[in-house]
């Protein structure tokens, strides 16, 4: 028996079948179809922009964005269809059910957006707590490079397996919280094996790039150069402009450009899809040792454990506010009493100490002195 060249559980030679997408006609069709809906549908969005309301035009672009990514996804999910050697589903069925993946990959975007806001807010109250005297130099130096390494980790595993690996999830039927459970587990467990395979994609998608690209760039070169000549009617003699002159100028020119932009788009698309194909095998060969009930499970775990941690950290922070705030109150008290100490006294205190240290006739008011019996003003008995 043939030996199948292996790392862990997840197979390359399998990674063969990511060609398959060259040869999947009804996919390709249904991309086209959907680029042509799109186009159809911007064209009369830009009409009514122009023409009538900017809100309605508005609309209309929102519901082409709506017509593209569903179209997409609905060769996701064919492609899916083929991955796992099923039936592939009608363009109808993919149609719809890719538009029913839209609202999933919307979540999804939010869960993301949450997480990372979440994070940047844990990062902020950390970094406040640095503002500390002396301690928070300390806690400076040991948190902020945690804090970056913790986001290099969470970025890598977004780019390289949560983000490619989500839609073929998505497009095998789960729901929102199974794939991200599934995703996740397969970024905790396999991930060096994942970005491995993911790199053995990329090296074949370059081969086939390389392979296609070997013969329509001199093809589209040399075929396109006679086809100017003979229908501009010149042959050289062009200048700079020249080239850009004949495709413009006359019917066949334009039909030139767009038969070469239809061209070069259907062999992007082939392309695409070699890599949503290629992104589904390796999805799908990850997941054997995932199970669904356990990953779930320590989804929910780690969303409390993440929560807990969270709410550890807002105690502490606020905490060490708090006693922040106390130690600024004693020390404006204290600035306040030294102050307060060092004032000059009032006129008023002044005048009203002065009246007490000298005595004065009741009668009168006038000097007198604090042996006299009798006013020398006004004769007003003292004693």
């Amino acid at each position: 028996m043939r030996q199948v060249q292996a790392l862990g559980e997840i197979r390359f030679a399998t990674l063969a079948r990511a060609a398959e997408g060259l040869t999947q006609w009804r996919p390709l069709l249904m991309g086209f179809l959907t680029l042509l809906a799109t186009a159809a549908i911007m064209f009369v969005g830009q009409l009514l922009a122009l023409r009538s309301s900017g809100l309605l035009g508005l609309v209309v672009m929102l519901a082409a964005v709506v017509v593209l990514l569903g179209g997409s996804s609905g060769v996701g999910i064919m492609l899916m269809d083929k991955a796992r050697n099923e039936p592939v589903r009608s363009f109808a069925a993919a149609a719809s059910a890719g538009l029913l993946c839209l609202p999933r990959f919307l979540l999804f975007a939010l869960v993301i957006f949450l997480a990372a806001l979440a994070y940047m807010v844990v990062a902020a109250l950390i970094y406040f707590v640095c503002k500390l005297p002396v301690i928070g130099g300390l806690l400076a130096f040991i948190a902020h490079p945690v804090l970056v390494l913790v986001a290099a980790a969470i970025l890598i595993c977004l780019i390289w397996v949560v983000g490619p690996l989500m839609a073929p999830a998505l497009w095998s039927g789960l729901s929102v919280k199974a794939a991200l459970a599934n995703v996740l587990s397969i970024a905790r467990a396999r991930l060096v094996e994942v970005v491995l395979m993911e790199l053995v994609l990329y090296v074949i998608l370059s081969l086939i790039c390389v392979m296609l690209f070997a013969g329509f760039v001199p093809a589209t070169f040399s075929l396109t150069a006679m086809a100017l000549n003979i229908t501009s009617g010149a042959s050289g003699g062009m200048g700079v402009y020249g080239p850009m002159s004949m495709f413009m100028g006359n019917s066949a020119g334009m039909g030139l450009v767009a038969g070469l932009g239809v061209l070069y788009c259907v062999v992007g698309a082939l392309l695409t899809q070699v890599m949503i194909m290629g992104m589904n095998l390796i999805y799908l060969q990850a997941r054997e040792s995932v199970d669904s009930g356990a990953a779930e499970e320590a989804l929910d775990d780690l969303i409390g454990d993440v929560r807990q941690k969270a709410e550890e950290v807002r105690e502490r922070t606020m905490a060490a506010a708090e006693r922040a705030k106390q130690a600024a109150q004693e020390r404006a008290a204290k600035v306040q009493a030294a102050a307060t100490a060092t004032e000059p006294q009032e006129p008023a205190q002044t005048a009203q100490k002065a009246d007490q240290a000298t005595p004065s006739c009741p009668a009168c008011h006038a000097a007198v002195a604090a042996d006299d019996s009798f006013c020398s003003a006004c004769g007003h008995r003292l004693k």
